[in-house]
């Protein structure tokens, strides 16, 4: 009782330090794509290239009257997610402790931009700690954190390959038992006294859940939309956009166009110079052909005509991308305005009151941005919470430690999302920063964690052997030494 006295505490507490941008700028900031997901709920419609729950999320939240709820309520779901894992991983940990971490996150990090946007570009890196809950066996409603990993999968395509490879990664992680905590610890960490581990079964079921519930969900969409039962019906085209300019795709083209007459052939000499002109640009060969939907007919075998003739040239490509996409997480894309793909909504289905806010904000000023000496600060963080999981893992695989699974999940994340992100699309700074705020958080988590661990250790041992003399005789972690005293050291006998 007393640990979810605390959550109410804690949770609001963290969530007020991680909304700073969306308070700084005067509104939540916004993308590109926002527009697309307020616009599909408010008019009922399921668009080609964005799945609609990310939609469904917001629509109770703005209600059409303002989008501030909508930033106050993923700042809360961070901020208990984050908890839930502190919780986990450091039993111990205290409400001044988790505050202060949350700010830090807050100051270091992109994680509060990602807090304070109007995207599901957050769920991706909260779905990779729900999966490592999920691996490690939740004792308490387990259902609810698998059913809200899938729901944030369901939120973005790319996220459904990243828990798909998570999922396997961490089932078959068997050299580290799914629970290692003290028994003893409070409700919430990860063993509950008296517990057995959770089975492999069981925790094969818990991990494959959001995926199944994820797809299962987005066919069922998609066929009630589009009449197509598919996770992405349309997704083709962003496969087909990217084998076009990798190469590939256009050789394919120039040299079957005069004699199988596909959509796009009448456009060649009028390809814009990238794959998101293509996408995105009104007067796009993609557009002037019929659209998406038409032009997806031809994709897959324009796509298997292309891989056919090259594929060493476009798994080249692919791993080049790939390779980029790892190394481009600088903190500030998307900052701009984007006043023809959401300004448009806010002025047709907000209030005019909302439309003044939003104007006023400081992102439709182009004065939002994120300041030189901040953005170094993030990479810095970031490359040092890198560095920091990779010295931790074998250490707590060796202490057969859980915070192996975090370690795990998130150095794996990191190039999976990447060949994901940047090698099926198209490399971009904002793909990877939304997940590089994950390595430095689970450093120092699992370094609390071993830290902690250790300590439990060394009082288990001290209360072995009530007497000084008897202190020789007691194990210790290091084969060779033990510390008596005052900080002296001995041989052990």
């Amino acid at each position: 009782m007393a640990a979810d006295r605390r959550t109410w505490f804690v949770v609001p507490a963290a969530a007020a330090l991680l909304l700073w941008p969306a308070l700084w700028n005067g509104y939540p900031i916004v993308f590109a794509d926002t527009g697309t997901y307020l616009s599909q709920a408010i008019h009922r419609y399921a668009g080609w290239d964005r799945p609609v729950f990310y939609s469904m999320f917001m629509f109770p939240l703005h209600a059409t009257v303002t989008l501030w709820p909508v930033a106050i309520a993923q700042a809360l779901l961070t901020a208990w997610v984050l908890w839930l894992v502190c919780r986990t991983f450091v039993p111990g940990v205290t409400a001044p402790l988790f505050i202060g971490g949350a700010g830090l996150l807050a100051a270091g990090t992109w994680l509060p931009f990602l807090v304070s946007e109007a995207m599901p570009d957050l769920f991706t890196p909260l779905m990779v700690l729900l999966m490592c809950l999920l691996a490690l066996g939740p004792p308490r409603q387990p259902m609810l954190l698998a059913v809200l990993a899938a729901f944030m999968i369901a939120t973005q395509l790319s996220s459904l390959p990243l828990a798909c490879g998570l999922a396997m990664v961490l089932g078959f992680m068997r050299s580290a038992p799914a629970c290692t905590l003290d028994t003893a610890s409070p409700p919430g960490a990860c063993c509950d006294a008296g517990r057995a581990n959770p089975s492999p079964n069981r925790r094969w079921l818990l991990l494959i859940a959001p995926p199944v519930l994820a797809v299962t969900g987005l066919c069922v969409v998609n066929l009630a939309a589009h009449g197509r039962f598919g996770v992405s019906p349309f997704g083709n085209i962003f496969m087909l956009a990217r084998v076009i300019y990798d190469g590939p795709g256009m050789t394919a083209l120039r040299r079957d166009c005069p004699s199988i007459h596909w959509r796009l052939c009448p456009f060649l000499s009028t390809f814009p110079p990238t794959s998101d002109d293509f996408l995105w640009t009104p007067d796009s060969p993609l557009n002037r052909a019929g659209g998406p939907k038409i032009v997806s007919r031809d994709a897959d075998a324009i796509i298997r005509s292309a891989l056919r003739a090259d594929p060493v040239g476009e798994a080249r490509a692919a791993l080049d991308n790939t390779l980029r996409q790892l190394v481009r997480f600088q903190s500030g894309d998307g900052l701009t305005a984007w006043p023809d793909q959401v300004s448009p909504v806010i002025a047709r289905d907000f209030p005019a009151r909302e439309l003044a806010a939003y104007t006023a904000a400081r992102q439709q000023a182009g004065s939002l941005s994120v300041p030189p000496l901040l953005a170094w600060i993030h990479r810095i963080v970031a490359v040092s919470g890198v560095a920091g999981c990779v010295l931790l893992l074998p250490a707590a695989i060796r202490r057969r430690s859980a915070c192996a699974v975090l370690l795990l999940a998130v150095l794996i994340a990191l190039p999976l999302s990447a060949a994901i992100t940047g090698g099926l699309s198209a490399p971009h700074d904002r793909y990877q920063a939304r997940i590089m705020w994950l390595p430095p958080f689970s450093a120092v988590l699992s370094l609390a964690a071993l830290r902690q661990r250790w300590q439990t250790s060394a009082s288990a041992r001290q209360q072995s052997c009530p007497a000084k003399h008897e202190l020789r005789a007691c194990p210790t972690p290091q084969s060779e030494t033990m510390v008596v005293g005052h900080g002296l050291r001995r041989r052990r006998a």
